[in-house]
């Protein structure tokens, strides 16, 4: 087969979700897949330092530009004789159905039309537009978890069979460290030397971030080591108005908030934390938790949408909108030893079964499938 991949997000997309699913899979498609041939669609001239890819690839250069990618992807994927093209970010910039090229999408989840609140006005109108098209055009829709599939089918009113679930997964990086060296590693970094609780996963309304502060801020006082919280996001409006918060509970100089940091440090700062909360309101997927059960790190978390199908029961699971209720699971947790020591067991099995060399073979066996290989 020649398969075609929308490559562009891991550049686009760099420390998202979209952006670390799509290096991922490209990353283990070349190592699992010795026989196929890949072409992938890139920004510029220069997809080396970021495309993952470990085998020879040939690749169309393109930058975001609606009317050259209408134009120019059908043209790349003709040149190509590609049989099949995925694209990896919600299917946007599916190109009209062409003739030899089968298409698959990944849609991670239908946010918008469930929370369309603290969606970005351009981009919900795009993916309202947009949507029902690219659920149409697709061969094959891919999504990652039985959650965000019912959702396709509710909204869409779609066939079962047209979805195939395949899961995200921690990077290969989300591994436990010697905790005495990650606690050296952070001071050295970042002047961390306090024990501290973490959240990290965006800081949009959707991730209840605001509850998390306000439950930290009834049980800070009790906690056993005086845990400072970190909250990892990038700056911008969305961290002011958390900050704001912070200060208005008086907890300025308990509640941090790091910024951006890179896809490397993000494992030490895993390592480093008693413990992890999560209180999203929705997630296709919710990948944090399971990179936080990865390192080793006992993980608090939502009990709505996808998050308790994948966490399973080795994360607490709380009502996000009870602040008293998270207070107390997060005193519960940093308190009692035998209970710690439990969740870090299971969450680490539970874990295990999430990982790309896994989720790439099911990816290659549906290419194998749309195709028309098998057999």
């Amino acid at each position: 087969m020649k398969i075609a991949i929308e490559a562009r997000p891991i550049k686009w997309s760099y420390g998202t979700g979209i952006g670390n699913y799509t290096y991922c899979l490209i990353e283990k498609l070349g190592e699992l897949d010795q026989e196929n041939e890949y072409t992938f669609l890139w920004t510029d001239q220069h997809p080396e330092a970021y495309i993952p890819f470990s085998r020879p690839y040939s690749f169309y250069a393109l930058p975001k530009d609606d009317q050259r990618e209408e134009n120019e992807i059908p043209l790349w994927l003709a040149q190509e004789k590609a049989d099949l093209f995925h694209l990896p970010q919600n299917g946007f910039r599916t190109p009209k159905p062409q003739p030899h090229t089968k298409l698959i999408v990944t849609i991670h989840d239908l946010i918008p039309y469930f929370m369309p609140e603290i969606v970005r006005p351009s981009f919900l109108k795009r993916f309202l537009t947009e949507m029902p098209e690219i659920v149409t055009r697709a061969d094959k829709i891919v999504t990652v978890s039985e959650f965000s599939k019912n959702d396709l089918i509710n909204v869409f009113q779609l066939n079962p069979t047209k979805i195939n679930v395949i899961p995200s997964a921690p990077a290969r990086t989300y591994t436990p460290q010697i905790h005495t060296k990650v606690v050296e590693l952070l001071y050295q970094k970042y002047q961390f030397k306090r024990p501290y609780i973490l959240y990290t996963g965006g800081l949009n309304p959707r991730k209840n971030v605001a509850e998390l502060i306000s439950a930290y801020a009834k049980v800070y006082p009790k906690l056993p080591q005086g845990q400072q919280l970190i909250i990892m996001g990038p700056e911008g409006k969305h961290q002011e108005q958390l900050k704001l918060l912070a200060t208005a509970l008086q907890l300025q100089t308990e509640v941090i908030f790091p910024g951006f940091v890179s896809n490397e440090d993000l494992p030490l700062f895993y390592n480093g934390a008693d413990l992890f909360v999560y209180p999203s309101l929705y997630e296709g997927f919710g990948l944090p938790p399971i990179e936080a059960m990865s390192c080793g790190i006992p993980v608090i978390t939502s009990n709505v949408s996808s998050l308790p199908e994948v966490a399973g029961e080795a994360a607490l699971q709380i009502n996000p909108h009870d602040t008293l209720e998270l207070a107390e699971t997060i005193y519960r947790v940093l308190t009692d030893n035998k209970l710690r020591k439990s969740m870090i067991t299971n969450g680490f099995k539970q874990s295990q079964k999430y990982t790309w060399s896994e989720n790439a073979r099911q990816m290659l066996a549906l290419y194998q499938e749309v195709v028309g290989e098998i057999g």
